[in-house]
């Protein structure tokens, strides 16, 4: 999972030098931060790092608000992402 985000994440926003530096930046502090939490969760907060920001992707860009943009993202690929925040919502 961890590997799946990274090279999506570098491959839409490496374009974009600044947003993909900081990108990186969030992931090296998630990975500082996963060691403390149960393996899975670790794994999901580094993924989650890498796309945080995918919305800023140029061919991702729909309403142009990034935030938007990237919560439409796991539509875009054809995938379900989940993301753990206490209980899993009953809709995911």
């Amino acid at each position: 999972m961890v590997q799946w985000a990274s090279d999506e994440a570098s491959h839409r926003l490496e374009p974009l030098a600044e947003r993909w530096r900081h990108v990186r930046g969030v992931a090296t502090r998630a990975r500082q931060v996963a060691p403390i939490l149960d393996p899975e969760e670790g794994r999901c907060l580094v993924a989650a790092a890498y796309l945080h920001d995918i919305g800023w992707a140029p061919a991702l860009v729909d309403t142009g608000f990034h935030p938007i943009d990237g919560a439409s993202y796991p539509r875009f690929v054809q995938t379900r992402v989940r993301l753990r925040v206490g209980e899993e919502p009953p809709y995911l």
